[in-house]
């Protein structure tokens, strides 16, 4: 259960394929060192005896004349044996079959030794060390010093060419000094080893552990955020992967936390939207109800009739405008609304709005007028769209200016686009309010003290600027009126 825990971190992975690495690169490098010493001393014991065979023809060379199986030959095969016991000393013919065993313990287990690597020992065309066949052991091959050598009786004068074939460190003498070297490379090797797979291991683990640290610092911030700690973030400024990990995980809980508060405000808009229609359809219904109530009475005159039928008729146009508004926002917001774009001269829209809302102006003793270039040319626009964000417009407006101000509805000509505004002469909004007053059911200050108004008319004509290209830009100062614009593009 423990390795399994320890697998299943990062950290652990990376210590066991990092000793792993260490085992295998270490046991790769003791058997290259062993590997080059022992080349190392066969070269030095070659290269220190290259001219052995070459004394040793010298001494057997009158006796080989005279045969191979001469009491010369032995008596000086016994003088060498007396020297150096460890040579294993072989006569070749000119085709590399054996002639003579002279020196050595071992039985023969072949016959015939390859010619190549002595010719290559002779003519020194190879570098050293070179290997030859050994005549004891059909499997080993071994070191040797070669010379050729005149073998006889002769005939006719001419004696048979031959080679005196001398393997260095014979077998007895080569076991013993392999397992010593062995031995001590050994030792050496899984020492150096040793040593080495520990520094490493020790210092690698250090190193592991301050990387992955910085993972386990990612990794409790993530849980952290995941249990509702928002606001926590890396802070790793660091250039690396990890740091560009950990940067891209901040920018990524800022974009969340910034989802969630929407989704929050969402979800305190969605519950002020239900009171706001639930308030704004109570007021009129109310009315409704009250006035038909009081029409039921037979007491009543005409003229009090007539206030009723009125009062109800004000009270369902509003309940009317108000079920327009919600039905038309909520095509906005599904998408549902396809514009029928067509070019229109809005100095005539203008003009039609202007009729339109005279009546309620001067009700309201209020100036309504509009400055156009009657020559502005056509747009081209939703001409249904664009009246209803002008009427909410022209409403708010009218809504939010006292007694003697003014409202005017102003068309000029910005570049390619003609800019539409409506500005009145009321009480203006407040500086923290105007980036609030486009949301949907946000009424300003003024208006809630009021109880009027039902706060779609500019969310309305926003989305309205939206669909056109456009966005719904406002300027005011309280006490000195407001100016709401957008624009269009010329047809």
């Amino acid at each position: 259960m423990k390795l399994k825990s320890v697998w299943a971190s990062l950290y652990g992975r990376i210590a066991v394929v990092y000793l792993l690495l260490l085992l295998v690169f270490g046991g790769l490098s003791v058997w290259i060192t062993t590997n080059n010493s022992q080349r190392f001393a066969e070269e030095l014991q070659q290269r220190l005896q290259h001219d052995l065979a070459a004394n040793l023809a010298r001494e057997l060379g009158p006796a080989l004349k005279q045969g191979m199986h001469t009491p010369e030959v032995a008596a000086a095969a016994r003088r060498l044996r007396t020297i150096n016991p460890s040579l294993e000393l072989y006569v070749l013919d000119a085709h590399g079959d054996l002639v003579a065993y002279l020196m050595g313990k071992k039985p023969l287990a072949r016959h015939q030794v390859g010619l190549a690597p002595l010719q290559a020992f002779l003519s020194g065309e190879r570098p050293l060390p070179i290997r030859g066949d050994d005549p004891s052991d059909p499997a080993a091959r071994k070191i040797f010093s070669v010379a050729r050598v005149a073998l006889g009786p002769s005939r006719d004068g001419r004696y048979a060419q031959g080679y005196l074939y001398v393997i260095l460190h014979g077998m007895p003498y080569a076991s013993e000094a392999s397992m010593i070297q062995r031995g001590y490379f050994l030792r050496a090797g899984v020492l150096t080893l040793g040593i080495a797979v520990v520094f490493a291991a020790v210092i690698g683990l250090l190193l592991f552990a301050l990387l992955t640290r910085r993972f386990r610092h990612l990794t409790a911030t993530v849980r952290r955020f995941k249990g509702g700690a928002h606001g926590e973030r890396v802070g790793d400024a660091a250039r690396d992967e990890i740091g560009q990990l950990g940067r891209a995980f901040d920018e990524m809980a800022t974009t969340i936390q910034a989802q969630v508060e929407a989704l929050e405000r969402t979800d305190a808009t969605r519950r002020e939207l239900v009171a706001n229609v639930t308030h704004d359809l109570r007021t009129p219904l109310t009315s409704l109800r009250g006035y038909t109530e009081r029409l039921d009475r037979r007491e009543l005159s005409a003229e009090d009739r007539r206030e009723c039928l009125e009062a109800i008729l004000n009270n369902t146009v509003q309940l009317e405008r108000l079920v327009g508004q919600l039905s038309l926002l909520s095509r906005l917001d599904a998408r549902q609304l396809s514009p029928n774009y067509e070019p229109f001269p809005p100095a005539e829209l203008a003009q039609d709005l202007i009729v339109k809302f005279k009546p309620e102006a001067e009700a309201k003793g209020i100036m309504l007028g509009a400055d156009y270039d009657p020559g502005l040319g056509a747009v081209r626009a939703d001409v249904g769209l664009v009246e209803r964000a002008l009427a909410n417009l022209i409403d708010n407006a009218l809504a939010n200016t006292p007694r003697g101000g003014h409202v005017e509805l102003r068309l000029s000509l910005a570049g390619a686009r003609v800019r539409i505004a409506v500005a009145d002469t009321g009480y203006g909004i407040a500086e923290h309010e105007l980036a609030l007053v486009t949301q949907r059911f946000y009424r300003a200050e003024r208006s809630r003290a009021a109880g009027s108004g039902s706060g779609l008319g500019l969310s309305i004509a926003s989305e309205v600027a939206v669909l056109h290209g456009s966005r719904l830009t406002l300027s005011s100062r309280p006490g000195a009126g407001t100016e709401v614009a957008f624009d269009l593009p010329l047809a």
